[in-house]
């Protein structure tokens, strides 16, 4: 399903009228809820909603936590490339030439790349793969068909490459309890089938073949193979996206921390044209969710000429964002020290930057370490909004192999202990560092200051 463009507060798709003509046959009225892909199992359980139609495939792990109706759909994957793209003419190419490919997270497709070897990334929306493909982020993208087809198959920038393979089957997920409401659900499905309605809802948006024939008959094997739990593979999984989160961090921090000074020297002592444009950097920077923040700057630059790669737009992104609060961090510490050192230093013959660099700025950064560091162990935190770009940071590590294995606990006290083992170091350095620029706080006496 998917928002309707000429109003996007409705949705549409086959699985809506699906699920609307399920619905009628047990006497109710859908009522859908929008919900994030990735989490959609854990949704259900926590009884957000009943029942999961939305392109939803049956696998083994998914099998261990719910129950499904029976299949109502037999779709096949299909794989996109650039129009323009030489040397690709299956997934095995893909697979040889050691290609990116995009696809769902946490379906079948992910599931197939995975088994066989390929390289890719997995997305939290199908039009986030598809941008990511026409700006040649990535080589190719592997989708069931509907998805292909709503949104990639009108786009000339793309075209499909071999055949159709991998089928597999969509279902209704229901709680383990509801062994009724799946009993009944069944019930409608063949009847459903059996009166045509469902083929008369496939052959509307186009997607009714001969492999439909099955669902009638009862026959094939379309079980998709869940994804198994290994200890050390998601150790080793947790372990490159912490280092992912650790790059990200520090290369945050450099540019807020470079551009952070010179908005605060700028916005304090700068002309009244500079301290305007000071202030417009970072009330846009502050007021603005950093989310969309990172959204305008994949999504949008890319229509000037400038595509980033996913993990280089979230450290610039987050680094423009905090260069905004550590200038006001900094702007507070510059104001701390007196007037009259600046005019002590000019009447003895010093240049307004020798008086910033020698007198002003080592004052002002014994003032500013504290919160800085707070905004150091934020930044770590708050890399996790990176998953919005598909980057493979330890936060994006967690919430896709948890929905994947549900292994929620554990994973996610291994991903906690992951960023303690990444804050509380910095934490301790940085009280270190605050006792050597600023004595009197470690001996309890007090510092004689000359002004």
């Amino acid at each position: 399903m998917f928002a309707d463009p000429s109003n996007p507060q409705v949705y549409i798709g086959f699985d809506v009228e699906v699920a609307e003509a399920i619905a009628r046959k047990l006497g109710m009225e859908a009522e859908l809820v929008p919900t994030d892909w990735t989490s959609i199992v854990e949704s259900l359980k926590r009884k957000e909603f009943r029942v999961i139609i939305n392109g939803f495939e049956p696998t083994s792990d998914r099998a261990r936590q719910i129950i499904f109706s029976k299949p109502y759909y037999i779709f096949q994957l299909q794989l996109t490339v650039r129009k323009d793209q030489k040397g690709i003419d299956s997934l095995s190419d893909c697979i040889a030439q050691r290609k990116v490919v995009g696809t769902l997270a946490n379906c079948a497709a992910s599931r197939l790349l995975e088994s066989s070897g390929a390289v890719y990334i997995e997305y939290p929306d199908p039009v986030a793969a598809y941008v990511d493909l026409e700006y040649g982020r990535i080589d190719a993208v592997l989708m069931d068909v509907p998805m292909e087809m709503f949104y990639a198959r009108k786009n000339p920038a793309f075209r499909n490459v071999g055949p159709l393979f991998q089928p597999g089957t969509y279902v209704a997920g229901l709680r383990t309890e509801d062994t009724e409401l799946q009993h009944r659900i069944n019930t409608a499905i063949d009847t459903l089938l059996a009166d045509g309605t469902i083929e008369r809802i496939m052959r509307k948006w186009e997607l009714w073949d001969s492999a439909q024939s099955a669902l009638l008959t009862g026959t094939g094997d379309f079980q998709i193979t869940g994804r198994t739990f290994n200890w050390g593979e998601a150790l080793i999984k947790l372990l490159k996206a912490a280092l992912v989160t650790i790059l990200i961090a520090f290369g945050s921090m450099i540019i807020a921390m470079v551009l952070g000074v010179p908005l605060a020297f700028g916005q304090t002592y700068g002309s009244a044209p500079l301290r305007w444009l000071c202030t417009v950097y970072i009330e846009f920077f502050r007021g603005t969710p950093v989310l969309v923040q990172l959204l305008f700057l994949y999504f949008g630059l890319p229509v000037v000429g400038i595509v980033l790669p996913g993990w280089l737009t979230a450290l610039i992104g987050l680094g423009l964002n905090y260069a905004a609060y550590e200038s006001q961090i900094y702007r507070t510490a510059f104001q701390a020290v007196p007037q009259r050192q600046w005019d002590v230093s000019y009447s003895l013959g010093m240049k307004p930057f020798l008086t910033f660099r020698r007198i002003i700025f080592p004052q002002a950064f014994r003032i500013a370490l504290p919160p800085m560091t707070n905004d150091f162990v934020a930044l770590f935190k708050d890399t996790s909004t990176a998953y919005v770009i598909a980057v493979w940071e330890l936060a994006t590590a967690y919430r896709e192999m948890a929905n994947a294995t549900g292994q929620f606990l554990l994973l996610g006290i291994i991903v906690s202990a992951f960023y303690l083992m990444m804050s509380l170091p910095l934490a301790h350095y940085a009280r270190k560092l605050e006792k050597k620029f600023n004595p009197s706080k470690g001996n309890g006496k007090e510092a004689l200051r000359l002004d």
